[in-house]
This record gives structure tokens, C-alpha cells and sequence, in this order.
């Protein structure tokens, strides 16, 4: 009988503290729950802007809005302080992403609401900047070339590649290029290729483009 009380009294005591265990978790678990809720870093497109980093990131940010697809509803706006640029889908944020435009000094990216006027999604060269390669391998012979540049012997002009082409304004327009975070395009607004991929959907001939 004192045998069976006693197994009894560990049994009892086992599931007390079994009891008080699980219940410790549970308590500890709503607790880091609650904390984790209430210090969690927003990832809205307002916290993105006003992370510290942002004029300097390369990151780019995607909302909800970038699943939807209405191009006569659809613009972008070209950023030249922050070197970023927005597109806007239905009057909503779809994506803020890195930009680079035309460097000081002349070839500054001129501000003013424009369209876009030509799409072409792979095979365009610029016919102003480019390099010279030897006419018979295709090899750079000297990049950083102009059109009006003289040619070295054996040599002729090839334009720089544009994917993701879109004019908007004479011979500017967006595309594919580095991306570096001030001026150095030649006028152009060159952009990330994933980010550039998108706007070309997104858009149509057209659409808007603002640069402010």
C-alpha cells in the first residue's frame, strides 16, 4: 500500500510539473509572440523609403500592385535626386527601384512629363556611344567610342546594347545598364535589368514618364 502511495504522490507530482512546464511554454511562447509583434521591422514601401540607406540602395522594392497590369494606367517617375525611380500601377506603388541618369556637365537627364514613344525589347544600339571593334572578328578594339570618333584601321562603329529600350523623349529613353548610384549615363536612364524587365511589361508606347 506505502509502495502504491508513493508511485501515486510521483505520478501526481510528474503531471503537476508536466502541467506547469507546459504551461510555462505556453506563456513564454504568447510573450515572445506579443514582442516579436510589436518590435517587428515594417516592410512597407513608407519604411523602405525612409531607411537610412535608401539613396545609396541598390535594393529594389515590389508591392502588390506590380501582379497588376493596366498600361493605359501606368507610369513611371524618374527620381534624379534620389537616383531611384517609381512605377505606378492604377495610382498605386508597384515598384521603387535604382536609376542612373545622364551626368553633369551637359548631358544631364532633362526633367519635364514625357511618353514613350518606342519599345524594343532586345536588339537596340545606340547610335551615338559605343566602341569599335575590328570589322573582321567582332573584338573591341577601343570602347567609350562616339559615331563621330575616327576609326582605327580595320575597325567599325558598334553601338552600345540597349535592352529593355524605351525612348521617351528624343534620344532618351530607359534601359538596361550599370547602374551606378550618381550621373554617368550620357542622357539615358539606365536600370537594373530585373527592374528594367518589369517596366517593359508594365508599359506600353504611350505610357507616362515623368522626371523630376
Amino acid at each position: 500500500m506505502k509502495k502504491f502511495l508513493f508511485f501515486a504522490a510521483v505520478a501526481a507530482f510528474t503531471a503537476c510539473q508536466q502541467q506547469n512546464t507546459a504551461e510555462w511554454y505556453r506563456a513564454e511562447g504568447d510573450r515572445l509572440e506579443t514582442a516579436a509583434r510589436n518590435t517587428i521591422v515594417a516592410k512597407g514601401f513608407d519604411a523602405f523609403v525612409r531607411s537610412p540607406g535608401y539613396r545609396n540602395s541598390r535594393d529594389i522594392w515590389r508591392g502588390p500592385a506590380v501582379n497588376l497590369y493596366n498600361p493605359s494606367r501606368s507610369w513611371v517617375e524618374v527620381l534624379l535626386a534620389e537616383q531611384r525611380g517609381r512605377l505606378y500601377i492604377e495610382g498605386r506603388v508597384a515598384m521603387d527601384f535604382p536609376l542612373c541618369s545622364g551626368k553633369p556637365g551637359g548631358m544631364e537627364t532633362p526633367k519635364g512629363t514625357f511618353r514613350i514613344s518606342q519599345k524594343v525589347r532586345s536588339d537596340y544600339r545606340s547610335n551615338l556611344y559605343g566602341s569599335f571593334v575590328d570589322a573582321a572578328t567582332g573584338r573591341i578594339v577601343r570602347s567609350g567610342a562616339t559615331a563621330s570618333d575616327s576609326a582605327p584601321a580595320g575597325t567599325v562603329f558598334r553601338g552600345a546594347s540597349m535592352p529593355y529600350w524605351m525612348r521617351f523623349n528624343g534620344a532618351i529613353g530607359m534601359h538596361v545598364g550599370n547602374v551606378y548610384r550618381n550621373e554617368d549615363s550620357h542622357g539615358c536612364v539606365r536600370v537594373p535589368v530585373e527592374a528594367c524587365s518589369i517596366l517593359f511589361e508594365k508599359l506600353a508606347v504611350g505610357s507616362k514618364v515623368i522626371v523630376k
